[in-house]
């Protein structure tokens, strides 16, 4: 899963982009808990962001299923 996330940034970097969206991803067919998937997913942004300051990067959102109830519940509690 981490490194799914850091690809994901690592290509919109390369590709100069500004933005990126990124899906909940793990909690469904990886089986990551909820809360450990939305841990993972701030922490490789955070890491990517020190790494990376230059980066064009500017708006980088996670998208979450309306319906994925457990995964809302987890982004209050960050």
């Amino acid at each position: 899963m981490r490194h799914m996330i850091k690809s994901c940034l690592q290509t919109a970097h390369d590709s100069s982009r500004t933005s990126i969206a990124i899906p909940a991803i793990g909690t469904g067919n990886l089986r990551v808990p909820a809360n450990i998937a939305c841990w993972i997913m701030f922490d490789e942004v955070d890491k990517f962001s020190q790494n990376n300051a230059a980066t064009s990067l500017k708006d980088i959102r996670f998208v979450v299923y309306d319906k994925d109830h457990p995964t809302i519940t987890v982004r209050e509690l960050y």
